[in-house]
């Protein structure tokens, strides 16, 4: 028997001056060389070969088909038959151990060879040659055979009882796999509806203006004048809308002396600039009743926690 010289590491106490440490030291292990598997590497090289007998009757499909479909373009149409039988050619190996899923890319591949074979013979029909006709339809066909030879090799037969048992551990399997989709894409939909709230919310509150900021917000009155006159601070109350699905059009209002009040005072005016800036846009306002309304505005603002 044929031996191997491993290097490990270990860790072991070194002392120098009374201090002790772990240090890694290298050692030598010699391990047993495990003999050549002759069965994979035999496997390997048939499966190469066949795959090389493969591009061939890829080459030679794609040359006859493309000549019979004119030439150019044609070509790239005459290369998709042989793939196509090739790809599923992967589909039944990744099925081997589920007979039932096994059989329909079986029978598509074998499908697939016999249109690739029945174009090649037709071609060389058409060209006068029964010979070519015929040895160029079985390249494809003799290709299919050969990578069918292997996959009988490679294919484990199971017992009614084990293929039971495989076809309840892959159904297991298919099921988390299938919860943990319907999980992700139950996250992302909650996650999109929380976030299609957010941006409602957002828009509420800036519809809304100052009934959703903060009492220690500074903003100036003039901020305030712009949001007051389409949107009733305190309440919340938009504009009127002419009518639905059309653009929104002002409408003129008359002023409100008890709504001017809140404007201003909730911008943080003092109760005389509050007056001024009430008679400055209402001049007809009595003095006296402007004064009690601000009095009482004030007094239903410093009541709800404005300051």
């Amino acid at each position: 028997m044929k031996f191997l010289e491993e290097v490990r590491t270990r860790m072991v106490d070194r002392t120098i001056d009374g201090t002790t440490h772990l240090v890694p030291e290298p050692y030598t292990v010699r391990t047993p060389k495990l003999p050549r598997d002759k069965d994979a590497v035999a496997l390997v090289g048939v499966s190469g070969l066949v795959l090389a007998l493969t591009l061939v009757a890829i080459v030679w499909s794609t040359v006859s088909i493309g000549q019979l479909l004119g030439g150019g373009v044609g070509y790239a149409a005459g290369a998709v038959f042989d793939i196509a039988w090739l790809a599923v050619l992967v589909l039944e190996y990744l099925a081997r151990f589920d007979p039932d899923k096994r059989q329909f890319p079986r029978k598509v591949g074998w499908l697939l060879v016999l249109v690739a074979a029945a174009a090649i013979f037709l071609h060389g029909w058409q060209a006068g040659s029964w010979p070519m006709a015929a040895v160029g339809a079985a390249v494809s066909v003799v290709s299919k055979c050969l990578w069918l030879a292997v996959f009988k090799h490679i294919e484990k037969e199971l017992n009614p009882g084990d293929a039971a048992w495989v076809a309840a551990e892959m159904s297991k399997a298919g099921a988390k796999l299938a919860i943990a989709g319907a999980r992700r894409q139950a996250a992302k939909a909650e996650v999109a509806a929380r976030l299609e709230l957010l941006a409602a919310e957002r828009d509420l509150n800036e519809i809304a203006g100052l009934d959703h900021l903060p009492a220690a917000a500074k903003i100036t009155a003039e901020q305030v004048r712009e949001h007051g006159e389409t949107v009733d601070i305190m309440h919340g109350s938009p504009a009127p809308l002419n009518r639905a699905n059309t653009v929104r059009e002002p409408v003129e209002q008359t002023p409100n002396i008890a709504h001017l009040a809140r404007v201003e005072l909730t911008a943080g005016a003092s109760k005389q600039e509050a007056l001024e800036a009430i008679l400055a846009r209402v001049p007809d306002a009595k003095q006296t009743s402007v004064e009690a309304t601000i009095r009482r505005e004030r007094n239903k603002l410093d009541g709800a926690g404005y300051r």
